[in-house]
């Protein structure tokens, strides 16, 4: 048993070594990077709207999200990288008020939500107006 691990851990010693010395760098490489904030305009999508209910009024397109995470990270994201999906599967028809949170914001690993605007709206759930059903 002795000789297996003494074969495994010294054997090819200078490629495990130079290895070692490899990953290192990377690792001292990634975690140099600096941290920066970056704002960026995302998308909102309403989503699981119930049957029947349309969603009305003025509600935000967009909405300004800012992130932080490492430089070279944030540099090669946009807007279509991120997703605010709005939940509306048990909202009440008729006023609705919207609360975000930087949980409902789809980001990549490595990057967190730190500030957005507007934090909360209001929307209308108005019934869709279906033709009348022909008779035959």
């Amino acid at each position: 048993m002795m000789r297996l691990m003494r074969r495994i851990f010294l054997h090819n010693w200078g490629l495990k070594l130079i290895a070692l010395g490899i990953s290192f760098f990377l690792w001292a490489t990634y975690t140099a990077e600096p941290f920066a904030q970056v704002g960026y305009n995302v998308p909102v999508a309403f989503i699981n709207v119930p049957d029947g209910l349309a969603v009305g009024g003025a509600p935000p397109n967009l909405v300004r999200v800012v992130l932080r995470g490492r430089t070279g990270l944030l540099r090669r994201l946009t807007p279509a990288d991120l997703t605010l999906d709005i939940d509306l599967a048990k909202a009440p028809s008729g006023d609705v008020p919207v609360r975000l949170s930087p949980g409902m914001v789809g980001v990549p690993y490595g990057t967190e939500v730190v500030r957005m605007a507007p934090t909360e709206f209001h929307i209308s759930l108005v019934p869709t107006s279906t033709p009348p059903e022909a008779s035959e």
